[in-house]
């Protein structure tokens, strides 16, 4: 007697496999309209409550099985919901796409030319592709940075993510601390920092002390060139790739200085492509006035009516003390003998 219960049961396992409860998870509807960069924390905070409210963050694996030259599953938690097939995560090194040929990583870091290196889409199918030049922006006068960029010898298919930035701008100094932001490490794991200063060609990044520790990890040897992304509107936008340890810190590739080095460095490897921004608000939000520091309170001077018996007055400011000079007492001159009435003899 045929029994086809056994076959549907390993079917409907694999399907689970393959996205076991992984599209239930929702970073919510999509920006409808470009936000403005003072939106920006706001908005992405509401994208992690969100996940937070469908899902457990601390499982923040982003594969549940990795084969590096063959397909693998990706996790179906909180990470599957954000799209990190652009990442090559085959080496210690990481390449991120910029383009569908161009990839960027760590300097000091940096993969040899003719390496292969593999990209994984959704469904976990395996893209090789081969390095085949490089360009090192230490050696840039105007960006020098922690920055590499190298051309891939075919260009990845539009089954693998390729990441936006942030458009250049002058007001992200004051706007971008405070905000959320998604860092991975060789671990191949997703955790949620926050960004600490934004004022230079460096970003860097701090513990998140409104979500769980188990999403904080100092960022160790090997890490380096690994990226990190904000999430604009739902979208992981690329922001920096890390450079030393701790919170982390690295290039900020949206600083004005570094985005054109990007758009040059890009074009001088392969005109055809061009580096794709998200949209915001034109309008620059202006600086918030320097806060003025409290008096501590046993600082605060009293007040004192005229009248107050306890108000001492002033006194009269004191004159230089002059020299002291010795006195020499001035001698008293002789009287003028008187003439004597005696005659003389």
């Amino acid at each position: 007697m045929y029994r086809p219960l056994p076959f549907l049961l390993l079917s409907v396992a694999l399907l689970s496999a393959c996205n076991p409860r992984g599209e239930q998870v929702s970073l919510g509807p999509t920006a409808k309209s470009a936000l403005k960069t003072t939106e920006l924390a706001a908005d992405s905070k509401l994208r992690l409550q969100t996940l937070a409210s469908q899902t457990d963050l601390n499982n923040n694996a982003l594969f549940t099985t990795y084969a590096k030259r063959s397909t693998s599953q990706w996790n179906s938690g909180w990470t599957r919901r954000i799209d990190f097939s652009g990442v090559s995560w085959s080496h210690r090194q990481a390449g991120t796409a910029i383009t569908p040929r161009h990839i960027v990583f760590a300097s000091h870091y940096k993969f040899k030319i003719g390496t292969s290196i593999t990209f994984h889409e959704r469904s976990g199918k395996v893209h090789s592709r081969k390095i085949e030049k490089i360009i090192s922006f230490r050696d840039k006068e105007e960006a020098r940075s922690d920055i590499a960029v190298a051309l891939l010898n075919q260009p990845l298919p539009p089954t693998i993510k390729v990441y936006r930035l942030l458009p250049p701008r002058e007001d992200y100094g004051h706007t971008l601390p405070g905000c959320p932001v998604i860092v991975t490490e060789q671990g191949r794991r997703a955790y949620v920092h926050q960004i600490r200063h934004a004022s230079t060609r460096y970003l860097s990044f701090m513990k998140n002390p409104d979500l769980p520790e188990g999403l904080y990890k100092p960022l160790i040897k090997g890490d380096s060139g690994h990226p990190s992304f904000l999430l604009v509107g739902g979208e992981p936008v690329l922001i920096e790739t890390h450079s030393s340890g701790g919170g982390g810190r690295g290039p900020f590739y949206s600083h004005p200085a570094l985005f054109k080095a990007l758009q040059e460095t890009v074009a001088q490897l392969d005109p055809s492509y061009q580096i794709k921004t998200v949209p915001l608000d034109p309008a620059l939000a202006p600086a918030p006035p320097p806060e003025k520091k409290p008096t501590p309170p046993n600082q605060t001077p009293r007040k004192h009516s005229p009248s107050s018996p306890s108000k001492k007055p002033h006194s009269t400011p004191r004159q230089p003390r002059l020299p002291r000079v010795r006195r020499v007492p001035t001698p008293t001159p002789r009287a003028n003998p008187q003439p004597s009435d005696k005659p003389e003899e």
